[in-house]
C-alpha cells in the first residue's frame, strides 16, 4: 500500500515537474528574445558611434545581461579572436550549436544567421540599418513568442499535473 501511495506521488511530482520545465521554456523564449534585441542596439551604437572592432563590440554589447545570450555573443566574439579566418556568420552559427541554454526557434535563429552573413561586410551607415531591421524583426517574433508563451504556459503545467494524475489512475 505504502509503495503504490509512493510511486504515485513520484509519478505526479515527476509529471508537474515535466510540465514545470516546458512551460519555463515558453516563458524563457521571449525573455531571450527581448536580450538578443538589447544586445543589438548595444551593438549597433558600438559599430556607428565607438566604431569598436566586431569582436570587442560584441563582448561589450552583453553588458546588462545574463545567461544564454550573454554567453551566445561571447562565445561569438571568442570565435571570431581565435579564429581569423572565420566570418562572423560561421562563428554565430558555431556559437548558437554550443550555446546548450538557448531555447530560440526557427524563426530567431534563421534571423541570427542572416544577422551574422551581414555583419562586418558593409559600411557603418548600411549597418546601422540593417540592424534597425533586423531588431524590428526580432520585435515581431517577440509579440508571436508573447501570444504563445500566454497561451501555452498554463496548458503546460496543468498537462504536466493532470497527466500525472491519469498515469496514477490508470496504475492504480
Amino acid at each position: 500500500m505504502w509503495l503504490k501511495m509512493l510511486g504515485g506521488i513520484i509519478i505526479i511530482a515527476s509529471g508537474t515537474s515535466i510540465g514545470f520545465l516546458y512551460a519555463n521554456r515558453c516563458c524563457e523564449r521571449p525573455r531571450q528574445i527581448r536580450q538578443i534585441i538589447s544586445c543589438i542596439g548595444s551593438l549597433k551604437s558600438y559599430i556607428s558611434y565607438v566604431s569598436l572592432p566586431l569582436a570587442e563590440a560584441l563582448i561589450n554589447c552583453t553588458n546588462g545581461t545574463c545567461g544564454a545570450v550573454k554567453e551566445l555573443f561571447q562565445k561569438t566574439a571568442t570565435i571570431l579572436k581565435g579564429n581569423g579566418w572565420m566570418t562572423p556568420q560561421e562563428a554565430l552559427q558555431q556559437a548558437i550549436s554550443e550555446t546548450h541554454d538557448l531555447v530560440l526557434e526557427k524563426p530567431e535563429i534563421e534571423v541570427l544567421v542572416v544577422f551574422g552573413a551581414n555583419l562586418g561586410s558593409t559600411s557603418r551607415d548600411e549597418q546601422t540599418n540593417y540592424l534597425d531591421m533586423v531588431q524590428e524583426q526580432l520585435a515581431k517574433i517577440e509579440c508571436d513568442a508573447l501570444k504563445l508563451r500566454d497561451q501555452n504556459s498554463k496548458m503546460y503545467r496543468y498537462l504536466g499535473v493532470c497527466g500525472g494524475l491519469a498515469v496514477v489512475i490508470v496504475l492504480i
